[in-house]
């Protein structure tokens, strides 16, 4: 039987999902791109751990397809690949033109940072992953957010922008909003994967059993 802060990080989880789908984030996200960056933001660094640390999917940890998901280079490479796929230009182009793309969007990169948190947070099937191998896990996955950061922040034009006309509205130009967007998925990003990654070198470091590292804080 799941705890009161397990039942708490699911229902916080799935609101952040609500957050980010509903309005007025949802609609307006489709306006600037700082805004649609600020969703892929919560749904990476807020609602995906939330969910696992709930450990409501739990019981999907059974499936062969999650299984071999879940396998830490797996994990790995499907959270950064997916999410740095959705950060080329014509991905992006494509994923705003209608709302049935979007949710597909913002379903696998939600998907694939459940898989990748399952194996830094959750103690099913990786009880021989230490916490300095979570540590290093997670603090390498950065990459997936600093990669698109740092090209939108530096970038001399306007890369990857809603239609020009959305961020002038808002007193933005296309180039602005771009390195707004930037700064979201480079800095506060930065934030939950080191922080996260520091609280597991430290476990690493205490000598603590990596067997439930997270299911045991919320129980």
């Amino acid at each position: 039987m799941r705890s009161l802060m397990q039942k708490l990080a699911f229902a916080g989880g799935l609101m952040t999902v609500a957050v980010v789908i509903l309005p007025p984030l949802g609609s307006a996200a489709q306006q600037l791109f700082a805004l649609h960056m600020a969703q892929h933001l919560l749904l990476i660094a807020v609602a995906a751990p939330l969910l696992i640390v709930s450990r409501a999917f739990d019981g999907l940890s059974r499936l062969t397809p999650v299984r071999e998901a879940t396998k830490p280079a797996s994990a790995w490479i499907g959270f950064v690949g997916v999410f740095l796929f959705w950060h080329w230009p014509a991905a992006f182009q494509w994923a705003a033109g209608s709302a049935a793309s979007r949710l597909l969007e913002y379903g696998t990169i939600l998907a694939a940072a459940m898989l990748f948190w399952s194996v830094a947070l959750s103690d099913r099937g990786h009880e021989r992953f230490s916490y300095g191998a979570r540590a290093l896990f997670v603090m390498t996955a950065a990459v997936a957010t600093d990669l698109p950061g740092v090209i939108m922040v530096f970038s001399p034009r306007a890369i990857c922008t809603m239609p020009d006309e959305n961020a002038l509205r808002w007193g933005l130009t296309p180039l602005q909003d771009q390195q707004i967007a930037g700064l979201l998925m480079w800095v506060p990003a930065n934030l939950v994967f080191f922080g996260i990654a520091t609280w597991l070198f430290a476990r690493w470091i205490s000598g603590a059993s990596p067997h439930k590292p997270f299911s045991q804080v919320m129980t």
